[in-house]
């Protein structure tokens, strides 16, 4: 069994490879700005916030608009988005105006930055030096 995402374990002479995660800014719709954590992933074909973070960061990031996007998970299972916040997402001193779908993430991340945002912000990933370029 290989875990998708591993940190800090060695095997052997190799280090094992571990998710990429840098800080985002979230500009609230009424105005504060949220600092997070986020999940780097191009292979995500959305870009979301969890459920959960979503609730407690709701009186900054402002109300949810309709979804009706249903999400297929790794493991096959079918989650119905909660809703869709539209917001200004910041990285790297650039400013884009897009969109996250909300639902719950099992707590295995609280923003995922997937492909979608990825393109818009022209990312390149340098996986040699772990990086990413903007």
């Amino acid at each position: 069994i290989i875990d998708l995402y591993t940190v800090g374990e060695r095997d052997g002479n190799t280090t094992t490879t571990r998710p990429f995660v840098h800080q985002v800014e979230l500009q609230g719709t009424k105005g504060g700005l949220i600092y997070l954590k986020g999940l780097f992933d191009n292979g995500a074909m959305v870009n979301a916030i969890c459920s959960s973070l979503f609730r407690r960061l709701s009186h900054i990031l402002g109300h949810l608009q309709p979804s009706t996007k249903t999400l297929r998970m790794a493991d096959g299972s079918h989650v119905k988005s909660h809703g869709q916040w539209v917001g200004n997402v910041g990285l790297g001193g650039h400013i884009i105006r897009t969109a996250f779908e909300i639902f719950p993430s099992g707590k295995g991340w609280s923003l995922l930055f997937g492909k979608p945002l990825l393109q818009e912000f022209e990312a390149v990933h340098d996986y040699k030096r772990d990086t990413l370029h903007i």
